[in-house]
């Protein structure tokens, strides 16, 4: 009997038991989006938690940053379907503190662009943590503006091509009106 052939099995055996081996065994993942933002503005913060075998898990954990308005916020727990050996993800939002304190004389005083972190622990005890910029030259992000007038301004260019889109369709119904009426086997 040849020696290689039983090794190679012996390989592939480790690396299907290996394979298979339960996903807690990850480790804490937390992510800022968008990295980069302006004073005001508001960032999201997602975190998946390691595998903790305690059979539930909170509701919410708290994520903590200087750089927030209120210094911390919850991040709530995203359902994922109960995959076995899967632990939870938590997410929300955080609006980051007004332009004056990150500026010459303010609480949290930097220059025009400084890098801040956010930190958290998960249901099973391990620590996580983020980092994102404060640009205060960067465009501020809001969130979606929902109810009437959140899409829309009132501009003159776009008052000017809703009425030239309206004129041309009242022109075309026109047209066809006046064509069948003067083509009377259509």
């Amino acid at each position: 009997m040849r020696i290689a052939p039983v090794f190679a099995a012996a390989a592939l055996a480790a690396a299907g038991v290996a394979g298979a081996a339960p996903a807690h065994a990850a480790d804490t993942a937390a992510e800022v989006s968008p990295r980069t933002v302006a004073p005001g503005g508001m960032v999201t913060i997602s975190v998946s938690c390691p595998y903790a075998d305690r059979g539930w898990y909170p509701d919410s954990i708290t994520a903590n940053s200087q750089a927030f308005a209120g210094g911390s916020v919850r991040l709530h727990k995203v359902e994922n379907a109960a995959i076995p050996g899967v632990g939870p993800a938590y997410n929300g939002t955080a609006r980051i503190a007004a332009g004056a304190n990150f500026r010459s004389g303010g609480p949290d005083s930097v220059g025009t662009s400084s890098q801040w972190g956010v930190d958290g622990t998960c249901p099973g005890g391990s620590q996580w943590s983020a980092s994102f910029t404060v640009d205060r030259g960067a465009p501020t992000h809001y969130g979606v503006q929902g109810g009437i007038g959140g899409s829309f301004t009132d501009s003159a260019q776009t008052m000017v091509t809703g009425a030239v889109l309206v004129l041309g369709a009242l022109g075309a119904t026109f047209y066809v009106i006046r064509r069948r009426q003067a083509d009377p086997d259509s």
